[in-house]
């Protein structure tokens, strides 16, 4: 019977059907700090099964329930700098970055939104549930899909919702981590270790679910699911050199391979030619004269991996880096809190020729932006006058609904930089709508910057996230009023209610008892008096009583 259903599960459609390869990219980047892009990657040939082996069924019970037909979330702790460390397809905006493209009709996608939203904050404990209709928006030409879609890029059916202030945490990672086939126990998972990964200058979750096409299946297109995972380490902040190894970076290193995996592949790339370079293990292969390429399955079945590098040259110095032709930079102009300002990016092409570029920019509604004021102007090499747009795309916001939604497409004049400005208005928010750091401000969501490489390959960029102070009320106010309010009451109502209350009652002075205080009192009185000998006059007045002598206490005798 045993061998029956070893034979029936090695002969079933499903273990041919589904196929999962992992795999680590190491970089090195000018500044000396190198990035560790994590992949792992799941594919099936049939997109409507219900029961699957190698891929998430949470993940893909959400994808089949409300039609998803491509499903991107990042979530980001950092930004990626394009000018130190390249292009990346990895790269995301800080905060979270979360993009559905569905199928089926566009009556009900604003409630398959609401459903998927919240279904994917469930599997990865992100509060994604918190995006609202103000966090969201359909940008027309922006964030086309990637991959196999029916309705050809329709922006009806996609929404985009970012929220730039979420924060990334070992609570993200450990459902993360249970998406994947063989977990955390063996495979590259195995490396992540929670203490040494949000230690780093850029961490970013990534999940991404799209239909490919499929050579050779019954259907036409077959589930793509990726887990990413990107991280930035700084090794000369960790060890003081440049070297590392897998123990340094991650603390751990690599056991097992994950029994699932068709490929367990560690790629690591350098800036220097390999004659520079000492690695360990020698069982690697030269992909070229500047990159290695590590079989991590094979080694593993007789050892333990662990990576070392080592470079002849201990030179801390920064290199020269990867050109990145065009770059863009966010930031606020203003003079107060309360006073109306500007949002500018910078847009710079070292190309010795002009480049068309995509911008997306996304505006709160509590930024009352001025579109009469929108303007691109080159400030370098010389400040000339303003340029025209090639493509303009505008939704206005609505308080409390929506926010702006600004596209862009402009050319880049060769060896330049252009300046793109708006100016807003901050409004003032009801006393609820604050947060609970109401005075540490609001960020404005990334802008996406997209064109085409020089070998044809879609760039995508993401600007910073600027913090914008908001007019705030003085939410001590209240309290101040509370307390005087309170202590005017406790004053004139008490001393009414004492009053009113409370009776004088003759009673004998004998009958007083005096405190220890008073007694002691009474005691230094009777020190500093000049005539001990004569007699002391006291009136003692209690809670109810006054003390008075016996003579008036009693009542006069009738004649």
């Amino acid at each position: 019977m045993l061998l029956l259903i070893c034979f029936m599960l090695l002969t079933s459609p499903f273990s041919c059907e589904e196929l999962y390869s992992e795999n680590l990219q190491i970089t090195h980047f000018p500044d000396h700090k190198v990035g560790a892009a994590f992949t792992f990657t799941s594919t099936s040939s049939e997109v409507n099964r219900q029961h699957f082996d190698i891929l998430p069924r949470p993940l893909v019970s959400i994808l089949l329930s409300y039609q998803v037909e491509e499903l991107q979330l990042q979530l980001t702790q950092g930004l990626w700098r394009d000018k130190q460390w390249g292009y990346s397809h990895l790269a995301a905006p800080p905060g979270g970055h979360f993009l559905v493209w569905f199928g089926g009709t566009a009556d009900d996608v604003e409630s398959r939104w609401i459903n998927v939203r919240n279904s994917i904050s469930g599997i990865t404990c992100a509060s994604l549930g918190a995006l609202s209709t103000e966090d969201t928006v359909s940008p027309r030409h922006s964030l086309k899909p990637t991959g196999l879609t029916s309705k050809q890029g329709n922006s009806t059916f996609m929404r985009y919702g970012v929220a730039p202030a979420e924060v990334v945490c070992t609570e993200n990672l450990t459902p993360w981590l249970k998406l994947l086939p063989c977990g955390a126990r063996s495979g590259l998972a195995s490396l992540l270790d929670a203490s040494k990964l949000y230690d780093t200058a850029y961490h970013s979750l990534g999940i991404r679910a799209r239909r490919v096409a499929c050579e050779g299946c019954q259907q036409k297109s077959s589930w793509e699911i990726r887990l990413t995972l990107s991280l930035v380490f700084s090794p000369v902040q960790l060890t003081d050199r440049r070297g590392w190894s897998f123990k340094t970076m991650f603390g751990r290193t690599l056991v097992n391979s994950c029994p699932v995996s068709s490929s367990t592949l560690v790629n690591v790339r350098f800036l220097e030619d390999l004659d520079t370079v000492e690695l360990i293990p020698n069982e690697h292969e030269a992909v070229s004269n500047r990159e290695v390429l590590f079989d991590a399955g094979n080694i593993t079945q007789s050892k333990i991996l662990n990576v070392y590098c080592r470079f002849k040259n201990k030179d801390t110095t920064p290199m020269t880096g990867p050109i990145t032709p065009i770059l863009a930079h966010t930031y606020i102009s203003r003079q107060s809190s309360s006073s109306s300002g500007y949002l500018m990016t910078l847009f710079t092409n070292s190309h010795p020729y002009p480049v068309k570029i995509l911008y997306l920019q996304i505006v709160p509604w509590y930024l009352r932006t001025y579109l009469h004021t929108l303007s691109l102007k080159q400030i370098l090499p010389e400040e000339t006058g303003s340029l025209q747009p090639d493509d303009m795309w505008v939704k206005l916001a609505k308080d409390r609904s929506h926010p702006y939604t600004i596209e862009t497409a402009l050319t880049i004049p060769a060896d330049s930089t252009v300046k793109f400005s708006v100016q807003f208005e901050p409004l003032m928010l009801r006393w609820n709508e604050y947060p609970p750091d109401a005075h540490h401000g609001r960020n404005v969501p990334s802008g996406v910057v997209t064109f085409w490489g020089d070998n044809k390959q879609l760039i995508r960029m993401y600007t910073e996230t600027p913090l914008v102070y908001l007019p705030t009320p003085d939410f001590s106010m209240p309290f101040n009023v509370l307390c005087l309010v309170s202590t005017v009451i406790a004053i004139v109502y008490g001393s009414i209610f004492s009053l009113t209350t409370k009776s004088l009652v003759c009673i004998k002075e004998t009958e007083v008892k005096q405190g220890l205080l008073l007694q002691l009192i009474n005691a230094i009185r009777g020190a500093l008096k000049q005539d001990p000998s004569a007699p002391s006059k006291t009136l003692t007045q209690g809670d109810s009583a006054v003390t008075k002598t016996k003579a008036e206490c009693e009542p006069p005798v009738p004649e």
